[in-house]
């Protein structure tokens, strides 16, 4: 595995713990404090849910837009690493004396 991609595993694992620990914290803080959760467990999921969801298919889109992205041309004045494309080069070639 590369350290790009560890570096991704390891803050998406780390985003994972906090996620887990904040929900039973808050719920720990809600029981001391014998306050209500202010939306009914169900419809907090499923609005959990449809952000998830969401956030996924927002990464998934932005991922295939720039894959599809076209390259920007060369700056002007600069040759072609292509030597199939080096035939439009507008230069003078040199010959031999």
């Amino acid at each position: 595995m590369r350290s790009a991609a560890r570096t991704r595993v390891a803050a998406f694992g780390r985003h994972i713990v906090i996620s887990f620990a904040a929900g039973p914290t808050m719920g720990a803080l809600y029981c001391t404090c014998d306050l209500r959760a202010p939306v009914p467990a169900l419809l907090g999921l499923t609005g959990l849910l449809g952000i998830g969801l969401a956030e996924r298919a927002a990464t998934v889109l932005g991922a295939r837009i720039a894959l599809h992205r076209t390259p920007l041309p060369p700056p002007q004045g600069a040759h072609p690493a292509d030597p199939e494309q080096a035939s439009c080069c507008t230069c003078v070639p040199s010959t031999p004396h």
